[in-house]
Order: structure tokens, then C-alpha cells, then sequence
């Protein structure tokens, strides 16, 4: 949705769209308000408020919707004279194709049946362009319950919109910076966590090492210098052996015994 004064999607000139929303407010009926100027629904009261608030556009409307007292405030935010306004439909402030929060008509049905619409949208002024609004429509009526039309308040929310999309921007930015943090801590954690195992590991293998060079290589020396000693002696009574099964005889020969 457009935040700022910006034309709808289909490019038109202002001269255009400026005809084109002069026909939806003359499309009710084509005639003069049924209540002049100097006599609104609200009083002169409703007059000098309309007339004096310049923050926000105030303006009265018949039960059908058709404009009958158009505030200053109204054209100053608007941009539509007072000529221009009263005696056109409501649906002249509205785009061509509905606004953000529905249409005209809709907003008029709804206040009727409870009381009051309030709602944010965008909507269209004089030259065509449009500026995002927030709205407030009440049903007027009589003591004994009779509906004598709507009162209709306009505030300028362009700015304030676009501030908020700025905010929601920047909070975004800032939620970015804190998901990279928290990633850049999870790998410095992780980092260290390795680490630790590394130095773990290398610490096993080096104590390892020890045992084998303190105990296991000494005790392989002993087992080899032992079996050695064993292969000797085994040696030397294999010879003993040898002469006592083959005696020497004087001559190099054996004798045997008879």
C-alpha cells in the first residue's frame, strides 16, 4: 500500500483523474445540496469547528452520502473547493478502484448501522493523488432515532505512515545485526567447543605416548632381553643334549658299545 501522495498503479494525468473523481461524487445525483451552507446539519457550532481546525478535514454529509458542508480544513487538506465538494457523493474522496479499507458506500452502511466507521486508507484529493488517511465517519441522528447524515473526520497519516515504515525498517536492521551477533557468538562457541576437543584429543594422544614410552617400552625391552636369555639357554642345552646322545671318540669315529 502507497505511503505517500503517489498515483495509483495505472498512470493517468492529473487532469484525468482529477474528471474522473468529479464523476463518482456527481454519479449520486446531479443537484444542489438539500441544505445550504450557511444552515449544516450540525449548527453554527459545526461551522466554526469545520472552519477553524486545520489538522483535520471536517465535513457533513445527507443520508445518501452527498456532501452538504465542506469545512475549511477539508480544502485545505483535500485540495477540492467548497464549490467543487458540496452536492458531490462521497465516493469522489475514494480511488477508482475502492481504497485500502473498502469503499464509500461500504463505510456509509456500516456507520449507519453502528454508529461510526473508523478506518485507515488511502484517498484522493483534487489533483488526482492520493495520501494515506485516517478516517473517522459518524451516523448523525435525531432524539427519536432517525438517521439526518454523517459527519465525517479526515486526518493526514502520509507522514506519520512513512515514519513508521522507516521505524519498522530500521527495527528490522537492527533485529539483522542481532540474529548476526548471536549466529557470530554461536561460532565463537562452537570455534571454542572444537578447540577444547583438539587440545583434549592431543592431550590423550600425548599421554598415550607417555605410557607407552615410561611403561609399555621398557617392559618390551625386559620381554626381549628376557627371551633372549631364554633362546641361550635353550641353545646351550641343545648341545648338552647333542653330546650326551653322540659321545666323541678318540679318531673322529664313534664306538659303539659291545
Amino acid at each position: 500500500m502507497p505511503d505517500s501522495n503517489e498515483p495509483s498503479a495505472v498512470v493517468h494525468s492529473p487532469d484525468r483523474e482529477r474528471e474522473a473523481a468529479r464523476s463518482r461524487g456527481r454519479a449520486a445525483r446531479p443537484r444542489a445540496p438539500a441544505s445550504s451552507p450557511g444552515e449544516p446539519i450540525g449548527g453554527h457550532a459545526f461551522t466554526a469547528l469545520a472552519d477553524n481546525v486545520r489538522d483535520y478535514a471536517i465535513f457533513l454529509m445527507e443520508p445518501d452520502g452527498v456532501i452538504c458542508y465542506w469545512g475549511e480544513g477539508a480544502r485545505l487538506m483535500k485540495w477540492w473547493t467548497r464549490a467543487e465538494a458540496e452536492g458531490s457523493h462521497l465516493r469522489m474522496m475514494y480511488p477508482e478502484e475502492g481504497a485500502d479499507d473498502g469503499t464509500a458506500e461500504a463505510h456509509l452502511v456500516e456507520a449507519a448501522e453502528k454508529g461510526e466507521y473508523t478506518g485507515e486508507g488511502r484517498r484522493v484529493r483534487s489533483d488526482g493523488s492520493t495520501f494515506w488517511a485516517g478516517v473517522t465517519l459518524t451516523a448523525l441522528r435525531d432524539r427519536g432515532g432517525k438517521l439526518l447524515g454523517f459527519a465525517k473526520t479526515t486526518r493526514d497519516l502520509t507522514v506519520r505512515r512513512a515514519a513508521e515504515a522507516a521505524l519498522a525498517i530500521a527495527w528490522s536492521a537492527h533485529a539483522a545485526r542481532d540474529r548476526a551477533l548471536a549466529e557470530a557468538a554461536d561460532a565463537r562457541s562452537a570455534l571454542d567447543i572444537a578447540r577444547e576437543d583438539a587440545e583434549f584429543a592431543l592431550e590423550a594422544v600425548r599421554g598415550a605416548r607417555e605410557y607407552a614410552t615410561q611403561v609399555l617400552e621398557p617392559g618390551l625391552v625386559a620381554l626381549q632381553t628376557e627371551r633372549a636369555s631364554i633362546l641361550r639357554e635353550m641353545a646351550l642345552l641343545n648341545e648338552e643334549i647333542q653330546r650326551l646322545v653322540e659321545p666323541a671318540v678318540p679318531g673322529g669315529t664313534s664306538q659303539a658299545p659291545g
